[in-house]
């Protein structure tokens, strides 16, 4: 990876393993709200970004991993045109993701990839939303973000605020999961189709975005691991997450995760697949290192 100035890094998180009593010790600022309102027809409806509720999934997970708080409730693909622009990319981008994070394939390429796996920082201001691309995995697990100013790494979760944004990610996609194959329908298991998303505020510049994967989540909304972005606050001393561009003019940002640690992982990062829209602003800086001050 490259040696860049700190404000000029991004990346997408490293596990640390925790248990559940130490993860709740360090859960730090859990606020957010979200609107009340109902939806009869996924994947109708004008307007999002979280007002009025006519586009929010009607089967919202009722997870709150680390006593943590969503930020807003779960919309459905293609419920405004930003959503419908993704829609219409999703299927060239779940067909690259299949091509290069192969099922029970180690992706060899995870130390090296386009975009540096370490903290993903925001260079100008903007609202990102995060995006449901596939579920490859048998257990059940859950995305959360934290937002604070950007820092270097010291083997501790990022400080800012917590918002959780997928507390439950079963979706049946590409996934041969017998508990998970239950067709195009949203149920309370499997709460998820493709394109769904979560409209997050606006993070400004000097913040970072740092992804939290909480992996095999019980009944009860409680993970067995949760996976940080600091390579020295792991319990195996490996990576869980990878990043890059599905083309070099995107604003979308790609990211997989590997939900088992490394006793039993075989680090295919397909388990969870995500798409991150950080604006074209954002993307071109970090995409054109060679722009970047070291």
């Amino acid at each position: 990876m490259k040696a860049l100035h700190l404000k000029w890094l991004l990346g997408v998180g490293l596990v640390t393993c925790l248990t559940a009593a130490a993860q709740v010790a360090q859960a730090g600022s859990n606020q957010g709200s979200w609107g009340g309102g109902s939806l009869n027809n996924y994947g109708s409806g004008n307007g999002g970004s979280g007002n009025g509720g006519s586009n929010y999934s009607p089967v919202q997970s009722s997870y709150r991993e680390l006593g943590w708080s969503i930020y807003a409730q779960v919309e459905v693909y293609g419920c405004d045109a930003a959503s419908q622009a993704v829609q219409t990319l999703l299927p060239s981008w779940q067909t690259y993701i299949n091509s290069i994070l192969q099922e029970g394939v180690a992706f060899a390429q995870a130390n090296n990839c386009q975009l540096d796996p370490s903290s993903l920082y925001f260079y100008y201001a903007y609202a990102p939303r995060i995006y449901m691309a596939m579920d490859g995995g048998w257990y059940t697990d859950g995305i959360g973000v934290t937002i604070g100013p950007a820092a270097p790494l010291n083997g501790q979760p990022t400080v800012g605020t917590n918002y959780l944004v997928f507390p439950n990610g079963n979706m049946n996609y590409n996934n041969n999961c017998p508990t998970k194959q239950v067709g195009n329908v949203r149920t309370t298991f499997c709460p998820l189709l493709p394109g769904d998303f979560v409209q997050l505020p606006t993070v400004q510049p000097g913040q970072q975005l740092s992804l939290v994967f909480f992996s095999n989540v019980n009944s009860n909304g409680v993970p067995t691991n949760v996976f940080y972005e600091d390579p020295n606050a792991n319990c195996d001393g490996c990576q869980h997450m990878v990043a890059f561009f599905p083309t070099t003019t995107s604003q979308y940002i790609i990211i997989g995760f590997e939900d088992e640690p490394k006793s039993i992982s075989d680090f295919d990062y397909n388990d969870m697949v995500i798409i991150i829209d950080v604006g074209p602003q954002n993307a071109a800086m970090l995409m054109n290192n060679s722009s970047m001050p070291k």
